[in-house]
């Protein structure tokens, strides 16, 4: 058998790797006929689900016709979901649709108790959409705007209460900060979910309710809660007509918060797959018959790319650090 002499042998050596990165790139840019999985964190039939499928066909067809499945991975806060997509290989095919609560909620209440480092095992891909949240008041407390609230919440110190979804989620922290920055004075008294909650904002025996638009709606339309205020960085949204911004409002300090919605992918993918993920993402979001879709339900689009949506994820991490170590927020049971 012929040998190559020692300089062929090593520029062999040398190609091997180049060769194998280059087919790893050209596999991720053309995934023939897998499908590529975007891996939501939630059941079927929540707001994130729903947002990924009216998503998924525009992105298919952004991607050329290729096909795009939802892949439900439900449990632990969506902390499993996004681990399984961490320890996936990077080859494109299979993507996380992550909220602020996976890499900048839970992180903060949390440090170091993740299975994955948000930061060094996800990619950003790019930011889908964003929702604030609203301050909602039972239809029993007397208070009709934001400084009314906040003034009969005062005069009752210990006797006025928030509910939310949980320890240290984010309706928690939301409402939290709001009582630390209004000077209020509630009582937090948690629940396993928003729906309980309404339930007893329905009876008057809860007094407020930090929540999003989509699963506020319909308790607004009938007249079970008011809407005092919401927390978008602009003084108006699109989801809540009519609703101040809580610093327009009158908020010592204001409360910016907003839920977002981005794609991610296991670190280590190739940069030209990358950018054909981002730019296809941004494509899939151009089209107005999407963002109508999103705003119906509750989701407003926000169409940035890798960067900004890193950027966000850690800034409000930090921003959460910072403000559960100022205001002594509990975020444990």
């Amino acid at each position: 058998m012929p040998t190559l002499p020692r300089r062929g042998l090593a520029l062999l050596t040398f190609a091997l790797p180049q060769f194998a990165r280059a087919q790893a790139q050209v596999q991720a840019q053309a995934p023939a006929d897998r499908p590529l999985r975007l891996v939501v964190p939630f059941p079927a039939g929540g707001a994130t689900d729903a947002l990924a499928r009216l998503f998924a066909p525009a992105f298919s067809a952004a991607l050329g016709g290729g096909a795009v499945v939802i892949d439900n991975r439900t449990g632990g806060g969506g902390i499993p979901a996004a681990d399984h997509v961490a320890k996936s290989p990077p080859d494109g095919l299979t993507l996380l649709v992550a909220t602020s609560s996976i890499t900048s909620t839970q992180p903060a209440v949390n440090p170091g108790a993740l299975p994955f480092d948000p930061d060094r095992d996800l990619a950003p891909i790019g930011l889908l959409a964003v929702s604030p949240s609203l301050l909602l008041v039972s239809a029993g407390v007397p208070a009709r705007t934001l400084a009314e609230f906040i003034a009969w919440a005062k005069a009752r110190p210990g006797a006025v209460n928030y509910g939310s979804s949980g320890v240290g989620t984010i309706p928690h922290l939301n409402a939290a900060l709001f009582d630390a920055l209004a000077g209020t004075g509630m009582v937090h008294v948690p629940y396993r979910g928003t729906g309980p909650v309404y339930a007893e904002l329905r009876r008057g025996d809860v007094h407020a309710l930090m929540d999003v638009p989509s699963t506020a709606a319909p308790h607004l339309q009938a007249g079970a809660v008011r809407a005092l205020g919401h927390t978008s960085a602009t003084a108006e949204t699109p989801l809540a007509p009519g609703v101040p911004s809580l610093a327009a409002a009158g908020l010592p300090g204001g409360l910016v918060s907003e839920t977002w919605f981005g794609l991610f992918a296991p670190a280590g993918l190739p940069a030209p797959a990358a950018q054909r993920l981002a730019e296809a993402t941004r494509t899939a979001l151009a089209d107005p018959a999407l963002t109508a879709r999103f705003l119906a339900l509750g989701a407003e689009v926000r169409a940035e790319g890798p960067e900004a949506l890193a950027r966000m994820a850690r800034e409000e991490r930090q921003r959460w650090v910072e403000a559960i170590r100022r205001y002594d927020i509990r975020v444990k049971e």
